[in-house]
């Protein structure tokens, strides 16, 4: 009887092993079966989130792509816009040399602005936006950054606006300093048209000027005028007077006397037009000199360097 007794507790002690046993393999199971899942599921995660960044950067690729497109258009643009401009005063040109050689009756207008720019400016841009006309703004920089009729707005912005309305831009040195050391010497005039022509490049973007206009014309540098002019030729630049205007440089008392100077000085088959861009007559007068001038078959253009009117 003990002799089996003993043999039952065996058997049930092998049985609770055994039971043991397979519940730490059905735990180990579950474990490892729980564990898979995770990880199964860590994994297609991390897939997915490769795919999705696989594909975003395909898309930037693209992206980048059609930018390069652009970039190689817009510098077709640039060259394009650079061929048209050329003959375009090509033509001018050609015009230019009919008159002069009496082959042909038509009349040339050169409108330009001097002194600028000035926050009345911009006015004077619309004006020349509304009726289709081009002109050449002989730019200073003496009067500052802010402009000197309105200290709250920006002048030099308006640099880049000559350019985007298609004007031409030409240097009338930095100081317009006739009084106060400009002529004093050639080269302390060449000093003023190098930081102008610096300045216009820095605020354009890179836009380059060869023309230039003596404040106060090319009398006032007196003596020096030869010299002043070698040292121009040397830089590649030409330079131009005028030969009509409104007498807007001072002394103005109203619009109509305004329009009357201007109207007898109008007298040429090609004329260049002396205005400053800050007098509230020329701005008043200025839809009417436009009328005027096509009224009398002139055609109105801006200045460019290889023109008969530039002297070289």
């Amino acid at each position: 009887m003990a002799k089996r007794s003993r043999k039952i507790k065996k058997f049930v002690v092998f049985e609770l092993i055994f039971l043991f046993l397979i519940i730490i393999c059905l735990g180990l199971y579950f474990y490892f079966e729980n564990e898979t899942k995770t990880n199964k599921k860590i994994y297609y995660d991390l897939k997915n989130e490769v795919k999705t960044k696989n594909k975003e950067l395909d898309e930037r690729n693209s992206k980048l792509s059609l930018l390069d497109e652009k970039i190689e258009t817009y510098k077709d643009i640039d060259n394009s816009i650079n061929k048209i401009r050329s003959d375009y005063f090509k033509a001018i040109k050609d015009l230019e040399d009919k008159i002069i050689s009496g082959q042909s009756n038509k009349k040339i207008a050169y409108m330009t602005f001097d002194d600028g720019p000035y926050f009345n400016t911009y006015k004077v841009l619309d004006i020349l936006d509304k009726y289709n006309v081009k002109a050449t703004f002989f730019t200073i920089s003496a009067n500052g950054q802010y402009c000197h009729d309105n200290k709250t707005e920006d002048c030099f912005k308006l640099y880049k606006e000559y350019v985007k309305r298609g004007h031409t831009i030409a240097n009338h040195t930095y100081t317009h300093a006739i009084f106060k050391g400009l002529y004093s010497s050639s080269d302390s005039f060449m000093e003023a048209i190098i930081k102008q022509e610096e300045h216009i490049k820095a605020q354009t973007g890179g836009y380059v000027t060869n023309i230039t206009r003596f404040p106060g014309g090319s009398a006032s540098a007196g003596k020096l005028k030869n010299d002043i002019i070698a040292k121009l030729r040397n830089r590649g630049y030409g330079w131009v007077d005028w030969s009509a205007g409104d007498g807007d440089g001072g002394g103005l008392s109203s619009n109509e006397q305004a329009f009357a100077n201007f109207k007898s000085t109008i007298n040429d088959s090609i004329e260049v037009i002396l205005f400053h861009d800050y007098s509230k007559y020329t701005t008043a007068i200025l839809p009417d000199v436009i009328n005027y001038l096509k009224e009398n078959e002139y055609e109105i253009y801006p200045l460019f360097y290889e023109s008969n009117k530039i002297n070289k």
